[in-house]
Formats: C-alpha cells, structure tokens, sequence
C-alpha cells in the first residue's frame, strides 16, 4: 500500500546508492548509524502497525498482512520454497 516494501538486496542497494555513494552526507541515526529499518520506522508505518496489530487474529491474517508474501519470502532466504525442486524426495547422506 505505502509502495515501501524491499528486500535484503534492495536494502543494501538503497544503502550504498542513497547513504554511502550518493556524494552527498549520509542520514544518520542519533547514535551515527545509518539504519536500514527507516522505512519500517516511520511514524506513520508505527502507527499502521499499531492499529493492525490489535486487529488482526488467526481468522483474518491472510486478509489483513501478506503472510503468503512473509512465509514464501522466509523459506526462499532459508533455502527452501523453490520451485521445481521435490522436499519430499529421497537424497543419499
């Protein structure tokens, strides 16, 4: 909805583009870090957790979040979820 969504890789391109190389100061935190997590820290996302949070219950989840997204996102980092492969198959040890 708030078009903010990114992924590790698309983190640290911000990162480096943005922050490290755009030849102008980095943004930095109160503690001189430059953070990765300022889109998920704005006042305005907070609040929008917030509210979902008290909102949201087994019955809703998939209506309310992109668990579908979260969990296909999770086993793809961790190696798993990929197409074409079969999990269920026997391998040699």
């Amino acid at each position: 909805e708030k078009k903010l969504h990114e992924g590790c890789i698309q983190q640290m391109y911000r990162m480096f583009n943005d922050s490290l190389f755009s030849g102008e100061a980095p943004e930095l935190d109160n503690q001189g870090r430059i953070r990765l997590d300022d889109y998920e820290m704005r006042p305005d996302v907070q609040q929008e957790v917030a509210d979902l949070w008290h909102q949201v219950s087994a019955e809703n989840l998939e209506s309310i979040s992109d668990i579908k997204g979260f969990r296909a996102e999770f086993l793809r980092h961790h190696g798993f979820g990929m197409q074409g492969v079969d999990y269920e198959a026997d391998v040699e040890v």
